[in-house]
């Protein structure tokens, strides 16, 4: 009887630490491409200080343009939380998302921090 309890033991044992570890290697972290997919789009952000809306276009290449210009940048990080890009002249474009889209838009060049709009913030201040 103890023989098949230890038997019974050490098999639950190695389930346990076999599914464990089965899950530990299933990928959490999701692809670069899905990343930059996560991040394209058109959003529009404000500058409080000259009182204007511009346009930020990212494509999933991620070529980046600020109103409708082409603004050549390196992708130094991408993260599901942050992106961080080098323009020529040196200076970072940080772009910081929620679960469900880009929030926040940093210019190192400006030293400037600038909230990224929603489709339905953008249509709430053209209508006032």
């Amino acid at each position: 009887m103890k023989r098949r309890g230890a038997i019974l033991f050490g098999l639950s044992l190695l389930a346990g630490l076999s599914s464990t570890l089965l899950r530990k290697q299933r990928p959490t972290k999701i692809a670069s491409g899905d990343l930059a997919v996560f991040y394209a789009g058109t959003w529009t952000y404000r500058d409080e200080e000259h009182h204007r809306d511009h346009k930020l276009e990212i494509d999933p290449n991620m070529i980046i343009r600020i109103d409708g210009r082409s603004m050549p940048a390196t992708v130094e990080s991408i993260s599901p939380s942050e992106l961080v890009l080098l323009d020529k002249y040196g200076f970072h474009l940080e772009i910081k998302a929620n679960e469900q889209r880009p929030v926040t838009l940093f210019d190192e060049a400006d030293n400037r921090n600038y909230v990224i709009l929603s489709p339905n913030q953008i249509s709430e201040t053209a209508s006032n």
